[in-house]
């Protein structure tokens, strides 16, 4: 999917018809962030919990590591009733690069900004984890050697296994910790926040 204005319209849409409380789940449990505290956009993000131009051009910026933008997301938080982060920094993108959101291109955006705004949508709506997956593998496409970028699409993807099958939640997470050609691009606390939650699931495999 190229158009990032589905993915507006979507999350739009999404919205109206809110699930059953999913508290407690890979997406909403893994407060990796706290290991970032030390870095200041990750604080902000944290207090204000909303989509600013400073943050924006955090994650946009070539300059700063991709472990670090993902803490900020993470830091940016959930809500029940969802959030518009996403949309915010979509608004940004059509702005940084001189283009209306409706031809805003995916072509057009870094592999770190193709990953910023999946992980966005999976936080601002993680009901419809299936709507993040499309940019995150995209994103993981590019950096497939990142275990940021293949540790978020899995959570992702556990947040849909969790569904249905708790120990299938679990081993997708596995996958990645096993992956040992992956470049070791977060923070060892922050990979043990993830792992404390997700080993939860482990005691359903039978």
């Amino acid at each position: 999917m190229k158009k990032i204005l589905v993915l507006i319209t979507l999350l739009k849409l999404l919205f109206v018809f809110p699930g059953v409380s999913r508290a407690d789940s890979p997406i909403t449990a893994t407060d990796f962030y706290k290991a970032y505290l030390d870095v200041r956009m990750v604080q902000r993000a944290h207090l204000e919990g909303v989509m600013g131009l400073e943050i924006a051009e955090f994650l946009s910026s070539p300059e700063n590591p991709v472990d670090h933008k993902a803490a900020v997301i993470n830091a940016l938080s959930w809500r029940f009733e969802g959030k518009n982060n996403a949309e915010l920094y979509t608004y940004y993108l059509g702005l940084l690069y001189h283009m209306p959101v409706v031809e805003l291109n995916t072509d057009f955006l870094s592999a770190d900004e193709i990953f910023c705004l999946g992980y966005l949508i999976a936080m601002d709506d993680y009901f419809h984890p299936e709507n993040a997956i499309i940019l995150l593998e995209e994103a993981y496409k590019a950096a497939n050697d990142s275990f940021t970028v293949s540790v978020v699409l899995a959570l992702a993807k556990a947040q849909i296994a969790f569904e249905q099958d708790w120990c299938e939640a679990w081993k997708i997470i596995e996958r990645v910790l096993q992956n040992a050609d992956l470049k070791q691009d977060l923070r060892p606390e922050a990979k043990k926040i993830i792992v404390n939650y997700m080993i939860l699931y482990r005691a359903y495999c039978k």
